[in-house]
């Protein structure tokens, strides 16, 4: 493989007062699903802090909720990535590029094969050391709690989050946080993770994608507007790319209030197949392409080929900046200075 091209610090370029609605931002694909069994549920070659380096800035993240526990899933892998190993890992990102944001989508991602108890391929495939007690398997509490309460768990009260606040466990109600709308610009979230919450929640959690047929391209049908191309299942090699470009020319042209995602993912057997494929072709528009909105462009593989990364950026109208004087944040607390990388 090449040896990857590095934009740790790319947002820097970007004016503060560009609304987050008109980013031009690559993302990744159930961004921390780095194992499976003969490829089956991997998306990725290279894990989060590569990823983050690469310049990915949009991550799609999907937990199983577990033993009061969140643990990345897909398909029948429970990775051996937690919550807290993620939010950790953005954490250090930021403090060291202040200049960045992460736009995260959490999303509860049932064990459609709960029913099998122990005997579950994703119970067997579990990379996760969970305890072994009577309750085994046993949630005690709603997603969203364990979500809040994790969250609490690693960063406490840092203002890590753009929007959504953590309260510490036991509180009784959603702390209140800004709402991302079209007129939240990227000075506004610089140094933070911005929620795209994707779980059935509390209103006050994140900018709402509750609502997301499955294998569709859609728009919400309520605020706040989102639109999205998400055609995955065997979608054959020249659909999807197409599906995939007329995406991106439908965010380049299409309301300025509205976030746009392509995921340019799709699955025969494996991931690999399609990534193989699109993944030229979307680089070679993309170079052709001039400057203007794309929105978020989700791909499996993205560092194949190396420049697919560099020409997402690059529909980025950009003007040079000084350097940031933004102070590094305070010290999360113990459990997240153990968790540094």
């Amino acid at each position: 493989m090449d040896e990857p091209v590095t934009h740790t610090s790319w947002m820097l370029s970007v004016p503060d007062d560009t609304s987050v609605m008109a980013l031009s931002i690559p993302g990744t694909h159930n961004s921390c699903c780095i194992h499976g069994a003969l490829g089956v549920g991997k998306t990725q070659d290279l894990d989060l802090p590569d990823q983050l380096n690469a310049g990915i800035r949009f991550l799609d993240i999907r937990f199983t909720h577990y033993q009061d526990n969140l643990c990345v899933h897909h398909d029948v892998i429970c990775t051996e990535r937690s919550y807290v190993n993620i939010l950790t890992t953005c954490f250090n990102f930021l403090r060291r590029h202040p200049s960045e944001t992460i736009l995260m989508s959490v999303d509860h991602e049932s064990r459609f094969d709960d029913t099998l108890g122990k005997f579950a391929p994703s119970q067997i495939f579990c990379r996760l050391p969970l305890a072994g007690t009577a309750s085994r398997g046993k949630n005690t509490r709603s997603f969203e709690d364990t979500f809040n309460e994790k969250t609490w768990e690693c960063i406490e009260d840092i203002p890590l989050f753009y929007n959504f606040t953590a309260t510490p466990p036991g509180g009784n109600s959603v702390a209140s946080s800004p709402a991302l709308t079209s007129k939240t610009t990227l000075g506004d979230v610089r140094g933070k993770i911005v929620l795209l919450r994707r779980f059935e929640g509390s209103q006050e959690v994140g900018f709402d994608l509750s609502y997301w047929p499955e294998d569709q391209c859609f728009r919400s049908p309520a605020p706040p507007f989102y639109d999205v191309e998400d055609r995955y299942r065997r979608p054959g090699k020249d659909n999807k790319f197409n599906y995939v470009v007329d995406h991106i020319e439908k965010a380049r042209c299409g309301d300025p209030n509205e976030l746009y995602i392509t995921f340019s993912s799709a699955v025969g057997l494996t991931a690999r197949g399609y990534s193989n494929k699109l993944n030229l072709r979307l680089n070679n528009y993309l170079a052709k392409s001039s400057p203007g909105r794309i929105g978020i462009i989700a791909m499996d593989y993205y560092q194949e080929p190396k420049e697919l990364v560099s020409n997402v950026i690059k529909a980025n109208v950009k003007r040079k900046q000084p350097a940031l004087q933004t102070e590094p944040p305070r010290q999360a607390t113990g459990r997240t200075t153990q968790h540094q990388l």
